[in-house]
This record gives C-alpha cells, structure tokens and sequence, in this order.
C-alpha cells in the first residue's frame, strides 16, 4: 500500500536484501508522510500487522476501497491529502530517499543479525 501510495517501491540497498526482509520481519515500516489521509493510514497498519491473521484480506481491502469510493468525506480526505503529498513529493523526493535509506542503514546497524539462527528453525511434522 505505501508503493501504490508513493508510486515507487521501498527504498533499501539491494546488497543487504536479506537484513532488510529480516528487518521487515521484525518490524521495520517506511516513512508515513504526515499529510498522509488518516483512513489511509489506519489500513496501511492493519497491512503491516506482525500477525498475519490479523492483516486484511485481499477482499477486505477490495470492500474498504469500495466503501470509500460512495463516501464524500473520505473521497475529499483523500483528495486533500494527495494534493499535499504530490506537493511533498515533487519537492523532497531525493531527499526522502536518501533519508529512508539513512534510517534503514542506522536501524540494521544498531540491530544484532544472528543469521545463524535461521537455520534453527524447526517445522513441526503433520
């Protein structure tokens, strides 16, 4: 949801692609632009639940999205909002992307990766 938003992926190096699936793993989330429409916001973070049940379903999205498109005032929030961002964007967007990788760079480095823990992982049997 955040890449429709922005429309452009996450930035991250791919050369550490690894630490940073680890690091979404364990909570890592892009930047939220303040003028971001609430609604919005709220469904992004119902996406990104650490437990996947949960996270919407695809349906449940698919419906939020119709819903909002018969609401005047959430269609106005939006609105609203997308101007301001494209504001934002077309001003900030080198510098946005250098600080996401600023912040992603300072949050790998203070974390400790045990990736030989990865292979500790037991699946139980059926």
């Amino acid at each position: 949801m955040w890449e429709i938003l922005n429309g452009k992926p996450v930035p991250y190096d791919p050369k550490s692609e690894l630490q940073f699936q680890l690091q979404v793993c364990n909570g890592l989330r892009p930047h939220i632009y303040e003028n971001t429409a609430i609604c919005y916001v709220d469904l992004m973070k119902k996406c990104w639940n650490m437990d996947p049940e949960k996270r919407p379903t695809s349906k449940e999205i698919y419906d939020t999205f119709t819903e909002w498109q018969s609401n005047e005032t959430i269609l106005l929030e939006l609105s609203e909002s997308d101007k301001k961002l494209q504001n934002i964007k077309n001003k900030d967007i080198q510098i946005d992307e250098s600080d996401c990788r600023s912040k992603f760079i300072s949050f790998i480095s203070s974390y400790k990766y045990q990736v030989s823990k990865l292979h500790e992982l037991k699946i139980p049997e059926i």
